[in-house]
């Protein structure tokens, strides 16, 4: 559900870690060592390396003084509160939760596995966080859920998997962002999972379910918190080239339920042939891509099963608490 990013190097407590390969270079540990190496060249495990990038932290800790801190407040975004009211965000994800019927509600760890965006889609893993632990701040709930999924679909490869979350959702590095976006904000998911089915039966279901959804909240929303959405609207993206009918199939059963619905190609390797965008116009008129739904390899890759298939939603509600009130 994101977009890729480019390659760079990030900071892991005083190391700078080039994530894209695992490794890093520790100051003060010898003239260009290798952080995921050892002095042969062999490869370490994060274990191996945890305990000095845990070392380099504590040192850099004892080095600061309290004004830093506040002063880091001031300058990081990804450390300061969020534009959203915090009992405003609970009734908003009360709303959407609301929403999601049929779908088994899901509280998440602030932390995911590393690499989980970034092992199974071409993601740089410079858009998330990673920690000094074998893990990374979740930049993608979606993500998470396919693990969830992919571990459940373990135990019985014949189930349906249907989850949901809201998730204040961390995503560093970004700049220049307009109004109503920040580097962390509420996310509210949907991922369904299970067997394929003919005529690509499970992914247009799933689309449509996972479409209704964001158009519910949407509706719940503006009642309760006297919004003033433009009318919706959806853009069928699909892989002309490798999946033709599903984008027709799509794009079919969403105009049976009203929607406005346009079809444009897609090429991307991030999506399995499929994204759907959900757009809907502030009281300014000014359209806004307030959710999609996209289907993905994610659960088959991680279970081992290229029968499993994979379809996941975002809904910005921090974007419409922010974008779409009367004021």
């Amino acid at each position: 559900m994101a977009t890729r990013g480019t390659l760079a190097t990030a900071t892991v407590s005083s190391a700078v870690v080039d994530v894209d390969r695992g490794i890093g270079v520790t100051p003060g540990r010898g003239r260009g060592m290798v952080a995921g190496m050892d002095d042969h060249g062999h490869h370490r495990s994060p274990s191996d390396v945890r305990p000095a990038y845990l070392a380099d932290a504590r040192r850099f800790a004892e080095r600061r003084r309290p004004v830093d801190l506040r002063r880091q407040c001031h300058a990081d975004a990804t450390v300061r509160p969020s534009p959203l009211d915090q009992r405003t965000a609970v009734a908003y994800d009360a709303v959407a939760l609301d929403a999601a019927t049929g779908y088994e509600a899901v509280l998440l760890s602030p932390v995911t596995p590393l690499g989980t965006c970034s092992v199974v889609s071409p993601t740089s893993q410079d858009r998330a966080v990673s920690t000094t632990r074998g893990t990374e701040v979740v930049s993608d709930p979606t993500n998470v859920l396919a693990i969830e999924a992919a571990s459940r679909l373990a135990a019985d490869p014949d189930a349906r998997v249907r989850l949901t979350t809201v998730h204040q959702t961390l995503r560093p590095g970004q700049v220049g962002l307009p109004a109503g976006f920040s580097t962390h904000f509420r996310l509210f998911c949907l991922a369904d999972a299970g067997r394929r089915e003919p005529d690509d039966g499970f992914e247009v279901r799933a689309v449509v379910e996972q479409v209704a959804a964001p158009l519910r909240v949407v509706r719940a929303a503006a009642d309760r918190f006297g919004l003033l959405p433009g009318a919706p609207s959806a853009t069928v993206l699909a892989d002309d080239d490798g999946r033709p009918a599903l984008g027709d199939r799509v794009a079919a059963r969403l105009a049976e339920t009203g929607l406005p619905v346009t079809r444009e190609p897609l090429s991307s390797p991030y999506y399995s042939g499929l994204r759907v965008t959900l757009t809907v116009p502030d009281p300014s008129g000014e359209p806004l891509q307030l959710a999609d739904v996209c289907a993905h390899d994610w659960v088959a890759q991680i279970a081992g099963d290229r029968r499993q298939r994979f379809v996941a939603s975002a809904l910005g509600l921090q974007l419409l608490a922010l974008r779409y009130g009367p004021g």
